[in-house]
């Protein structure tokens, strides 16, 4: 790693003085390839905002020695201030309440608004006489003025945190010109939050493009419940096609009670490309030959080796890191010529971290762009578009999304976790009193459970411990599920989508338990399952008999596998820590 370069103390009080210019002008703060300030031409008194804005970078990488800049496509948001992150810190403290049925429902236009004014930033008009410098200008003008639409016609603290890089951006741009199907996708845990009805529209009505909305991680929600959001769903989207995806799938747990352990994922056979190449089928007629895709999907349905996910032919670009420059590819919607050289190119869409490169790992088999000789696909890096979700779902500091989680699930008693204050709240308990909980002694008990405490004074980590319990909910091991508009005025009762510790297992209304799609998604869940278990066997007795072992040791390996099985994490020293 080289070494960094002196940073000297002119150096520094130069920094402070440019800094400060750009506070007195916001107007010229305005870089395109760092985005440091946002200007705000509005009011400021009219709703206490700021005239000047600061952005925060978040997941910056290092640089130096690389070829291309890694962080070109980083997210880009507006900074917390000091007052709002303290305020942040005081509510963490406060006893939790227990949330309503009806809060745990929710609609897009709670999320995203009932009119059109919430609207992203689209591809200004552009001809190919405009040279790469002009382009680029007229587009980063073009930003600058939605994002000055955008905070004089919203409260800026009704919005959420939404993407400010407009190198991002761009990549959706030249995305959905050059796709001819484009794939909206979405965790199906909280699949309103992922589907910006705008995109919507301008994919249907201004590029008149066909849309599939993929339900990922279906495998992490009860089969009733990935039902109700696909009616939901189509009644929203109605010339959309829906389509259901798991790259890891497993058996679907209708009761879940306790915790649930990450599972290994090796030998997985997804579950939903043979869905995805019929709808696509379906839609492009015989306009292109897809016989080359489905003879894929035979051969990795009859191998008995998984393919290797991580292995590149060579002769493709890497899917991860293939960007679209407009001067290489110049495409323009209104030259725009569908399934060019008798190839499809499906665009895929989606927030971080709602699995699009599980999904495209899961459809390709490698992190090629190249599906098939005749299909492509397109990657954008995640985009968090405009809406009117709650910041505790996105802010920096995790214990307002603790909080957020505990109103939802009972996290004391799913992690069994005691209370710090032992004593106090043990009166209260002898007393008949319900024990209260706050984010931060959710993330205290936690801490001391685990043994996370800080280097010099010893305390509970409890920034460690917010973040662990975050990265469980994330991973489906402490398990959300966010239900469509009136499921439960349909079912009449809290249901068991919630893993929450019930006195009785509470069954679900039989118009979602005995839906035709929740019974046939269970049984392909199950099935795909028993494929993936049935060629882990095979590669293990095969390997086995490559290379031959000891009776004794033997069967202390294939313990230690079975351990390996239910107990595998991230953490390679979780395990000193379970119960």
């Amino acid at each position: 790693m080289p070494r960094k370069q002196p940073y000297s103390g002119k150096q520094k009080k130069k920094q402070l003085r440019e800094r400060r210019s750009r506070k007195q002008d916001p107007r010229g703060a305005y870089d395109d390839d760092a985005i440091h300030d946002v200007p705000y031409d509005g009011d400021a008194s009219a709703d206490g905002i700021q005239s000047h804005l600061e952005v925060q970078h978040i997941n910056q990488q290092p640089s130096a020695g690389k070829d291309c800049d890694p962080n070109r496509f980083r997210l880009h948001f507006l900074k917390i201030t000091p007052e709002e992150m303290r305020q942040r810190k005081k509510a963490a403290r406060k006893p939790l309440t227990k949330v309503k049925e009806d809060d745990l429902e929710i609609s897009m236009e709670s999320v995203h608004g009932s009119d059109e004014s919430l609207d992203f930033p689209k591809r200004p008009p552009w001809n190919f006489s405009l040279t790469k410098t002009q382009l680029e200008q007229q587009e980063q003008d073009y930003f600058h003025e939605y994002l000055q639409t955008m905070l004089t016609s919203h409260k800026l603290q009704d919005l959420s945190f939404f993407e400010l890089n407009l190198e991002t951006w761009r990549q959706l741009w030249r995305v959905t010109e050059i796709s001819d199907i484009l794939l909206l996708i979405a965790d199906i845990r909280y699949p309103a939050l992922h589907l910006p009805p705008s995109l919507y529209r301008y994919l249907r009505k201004d590029l008149r493009r066909d849309v599939i909305v993929v339900l990922n991680k279906v495998d992490l929600a009860p089969p009733s419940l990935v039902s109700a959001w696909r009616a939901y769903l189509t009644s929203v989207f109605p010339e959309a096609h829906i389509v259901c995806f798991s790259s890891f799938p497993k058996p679907p747990e209708e009761s879940p009670t306790g915790l649930h352990k990450k599972q290994r994922r090796t030998a997985m056979k997804p579950m939903g490309p043979q869905d995805l190449l019929d709808v696509c089928r379906e839609v492009i007629k015989d306009k292109v030959d897809l016989t080359s895709w489905q003879h894929k999907l035979d051969t990795e349905n009859t191998s008995t080796a998984a393919p290797d996910k991580h292995t590149d032919t060579g002769d493709a670009p890497d899917a991860a890191t293939t960007h679209h420059d407009h001067t290489a590819q110049g495409f323009d919607p209104g030259i725009y010529q569908r399934f060019r050289d008798g190839i499809l190119t499906i665009g895929c869409i989606g927030y971080p971290n709602v699995g699009k490169s599980s999904l495209i790992n899961g459809l390709v088999g490698r992190k090629t762009i190249f599906l098939t000789p005749t299909v492509r696909l397109s990657d954008c890096p995640g985009l968090v578009f405009p809406s009117y979700v709650d910041k505790s779902l996105q802010v920096r500091e995790p214990y307002s999304a603790v909080g957020y989680l505990a109103q939802r699930v009972d996290l004391p008693s799913l992690l069994r976790l005691s209370h710090p204050a032992g004593a106090e709240q043990s009166a209260k308990r002898d007393r008949g009193q319900e024990i209260q909980w706050s984010a931060l002694d959710i993330c205290e008990g936690w801490a001391i459970k685990h043994g996370f405490f800080t280097a010099k004074a010893s305390r509970p980590d409890i920034y460690r411990a917010a973040n662990q319990i975050l990265r469980m909910a994330v991973e489906g091991r402490v398990r959300l599920c966010l239900a469509p508009p009136k499921y439960f005025q349909q079912q009449g009762h809290r249901t068991d989508l919630f893993l929450v510790c019930l006195p009785t297992p509470v069954l679900s209304y039989k118009k979602w338990r005995n839906d035709p799609f929740a019974t046939q998604l269970t049984e392909l869940l199950h099935r795909q399952t028993q494929l993936s278990e049935h060629e882990e066997e095979s590669s293990d007795s095969e390997s086995e008999g490559e290379h031959g072992t000891d009776s004794e040791d033997g069967d202390a390996e294939s313990d230690g596998e079975t351990e390996a099985k239910c107990y595998a994490t991230s953490n390679p020293f979780a395990l000193l820590t379970d119960d």
